[in-house]
This record gives structure tokens, sequence and C-alpha cells, in this order.
């Protein structure tokens, strides 16, 4: 062959040929005139230095360069259609997948134990490797792949990502309990002693400009990296803090503490699932989605997403 063959289109023509063994039949399978392919059949003879096909009898008959060209198309094309053109398939009760999820500590208390029940039941291969994230990184990391999706609050995340609001939750205070308190007001608020939890630090910011706009600063006795330590520190100090209702219920749960609503409106945050537009349309990427807002809103399917 003088020169490559950079329109792969010979192939469809080859294997047609060595098919029907007739121009006039391979015409017919690939939708063209005869001349077409007998000028296609022309130009294939010129490129590679051999007539590749010949008359014998009532039809065509490849020569033996013809024949191995023949066979490669097949297997060729045979790949092409397995590996290009055919649509994935994908089981979940045989898939071996595993997710990389980003996650701030509300994903992973709230959102990754009911998952993880949801995998048992459904797609007991499929696993989940949680993946601790800020909203500083998190858009990096989805962006370079180094996670599959994101669950949490993490405000907006830039291009090229999708997101999709799981649960929205409101903004409460937890102190220590007690018997018989008046009501907290804003004064009291601000000037007690605040502990805040770095994994909530985008609802911190919330709070903390919400005050700003009132002319408050928020008294912060201790930031905390660990989420856990906080119910237990509100418990035994005279500290109080600030945190989604869900997080409140549980840290109810952990220790002697109980709640009491803001002194000043804070909107709610809407927990959400981010993932990049290149894993949109995958297949066990789109189910692991649909499954995880399934058993996380409460709804039967999943809702439409949003670029961001």
């Amino acid at each position: 062959m003088s020169e490559p063959m950079h329109d792969l289109n010979f192939l469809y023509l080859v294997d047609a040929l060595y098919r029907e063994g007739s121009v006039s039949g391979a015409a017919r399978r690939l939708d063209l005139t005869q001349p077409a392919v007998s000028h296609a059949l022309n130009r294939l003879r010129a490129r590679f230095g051999d007539q590749l096909f010949v008359r014998s009898g009532a039809g065509m008959a490849p020569t033996p360069l013809g024949e191995r060209v023949a066979r490669g198309a097949a297997r060729a094309l045979a790949l092409i259609q397995s590996d290009v053109l055919a649509e994935p398939l994908f089981d979940p009760r045989q898939s071996e997948r595993r997710f990389t999820v980003g996650m701030t500590d509300m994903g992973g208390t709230v959102i990754l134990p009911k998952v993880m029940q949801m995998l048992e039941r459904q797609a007991p291969g499929i696993t989940v490797q949680p993946k601790v994230a800020s909203s500083s990184e998190i858009g990096s990391m989805l962006e370079h792949g180094a996670v599959d999706m994101a669950w949490g609050y993490f405000g907006r995340l830039g291009p090229g990502l999708y997101q999709q609001s799981l649960f929205r939750r409101a903004l409460i205070g937890i102190r220590r309990k007690g018997r018989r308190r008046a009501a907290m007001t804003l004064d009291t608020f601000v000037n007690t002693p605040h502990v805040l939890a770095n994994a909530t630090a985008v609802t911190n910011e919330l709070l903390q400009q919400r005050l700003k706009e009132r002319g408050h600063t928020l008294r912060i006795a201790l930031e905390c990296p660990y989420i856990l330590a906080v119910p237990a520190i509100v418990a035994g100090t005279g500290y109080i803090a600030t945190v989604p209702d869900e997080l409140a219920d549980l840290f109810q749960r952990l220790a002697e503490i109980e709640t009491f609503p803001l002194p000043l409106p804070v909107p709610d945050i809407t927990v959400k699932q981010h993932w990049h537009a290149r894993f949109n349309d995958d297949p066990s990427h789109r189910w692991f989605r649909a499954k995880v807002f399934e058993c996380i809103s409460g709804h039967g399917s999943a809702g439409d997403a949003d670029s961001e």
C-alpha cells in the first residue's frame, strides 16, 4: 500500500464485498450505487497494488491479499462495534464498580449509611470509597478525577460540574442540657463561647455573614477539626454550637445536649450531590446517582440535574 488509509470506510467496503461476493450485493448492503462501489474498489486496488476481488463465476472472489484484508476488516469492525459503538451494559447486581466519593461530615454521617444499606440490598458488589473533601478543594478533585462525585454542602463549585439537590436542612443551636432556660436572645447568642467545627466551614461562614449584616461578631472559643467531638465539648462546657438539624439529632443521642432555635433568620442549607460532565452519561454513574437520590430524598426517581 503506497500511503496510509485515513478513511476507515474502506473496512466496510471490503467486508461487504467479501460477505456478498458481488459489487451489486455490496452496494445494497452499504446503501450505495453500483458505480460508487466500483469506483471505491478501483481506488483500493490502486492503494494496495492488488486486485483484491476478481470475477469468479457469477460473482467475485478474493485474492489471497483480499482474503487477508477482508478477515482483518471483519475483526476490526467487530472490535469497533463492541468497544466503540455498542451501548455499554451495566448490571448493578454483577458489577464490582468502586465509586470514590468526596464528602463532608454531613455527607458521611447522613448520606453514607443509607447508601450502604441500599447497596447491600441491590448491588452487593459495588463499593464506596469515602474521601474527605473541603469546599475549597472539591471542585478540583471532581475536575481531575480524584473523586467520581461529591456529597455535601459545598456552595457553588464552578463550570463543567453538575449538581442535584438531595435534601434541605435548617441550622439549629445546641447547648448543654439544663433546667428551665430562657429563650436565646441574639446578644446572648453572639456573646456565648461558640464551638465551630472545621467540617462545616461553609455553614460557619453563612452564619457569620448573617451576624455581620446585623452588626454582630460571633465569639469563637474553639475551632474543632473533629465533628464528633463537638457534642461532648458542648455537653461538658458552657459553649454552644450551630449545626444542621440532622447532625443535632445525632448529637443528642451521643451527649447530654439540647437544641434551641437560632435568634436570627439563617437560610436552610441544601445538601447536594455533584459530578463532572464527563461522567454525566456513564450508565453505572447514572444508576448510582439515581439510587443515591432515591434513598436520600425519598423520591422514587431522580429529579433533573443542573450544571453549575
